[in-house]
């Protein structure tokens, strides 16, 4: 998906350690914002290499970007009956 945008608000970047599965530790990195395009307003999120490189990337507010990304579904829950989509960003560029 690829769409005009302008930022409302950027998000620090974050580095969380975990564990894989395999027992060896490995770090989560992202950095959100959110995101206008129209009258609809989104959180979307940066994850791995991209949030890393672009950690100390100024975006500017009144700027015109095109991003790309995906959106993803997941259920939460006792019972998985709570929702959430999330935007990824895959590519951010000034217009």
């Amino acid at each position: 998906m690829e769409k005009i945008v302008t930022i409302q608000e950027v998000g620090a970047y974050s580095e969380r350690q975990y564990n894989k599965q395999d027992g060896t530790s490995e770090y989560f990195k992202s950095r959100g914002m959110t995101l206008k395009h129209g009258g609809d307003v989104i959180y979307a999120e940066m994850t791995g290499e991209l949030a890393s490189k672009n950690r100390d990337t100024v975006y500017y507010q009144n700027q015109l970007y095109v991003v790309k990304g995906f959106w993803k579904h997941r259920t939460w829950g006792d019972n998985n009956d709570r929702h959430e989509n999330a935007f990824y960003i895959t590519d951010i560029q000034t217009l």
